[in-house]
């Protein structure tokens, strides 16, 4: 896991992997640092996972 405040650094530029389009914070009462939500399709990502922020990287 990674800690809080570095995925807020590290998720500024983050594209979905299916659509390509922006990932954005959550919008709940609620929202959870580490989930982000794609602009496009809706998919929801963990960037708090080091895997799952090294796949999007990768995508992009």
């Amino acid at each position: 896991m990674v800690d809080k405040s570095d995925a807020a650094i590290d998720d500024q530029n983050l594209k979905c992997p299916e659509c390509k389009q922006a990932l954005k914070r959550r919008r709940t009462r609620k929202a959870d640092e580490c989930e982000m939500i794609c602009g496009g399709c809706g998919a929801m990502f963990d960037v708090c996972d080091l895997d799952t922020v090294d796949e999007l990287k990768k995508n992009q």
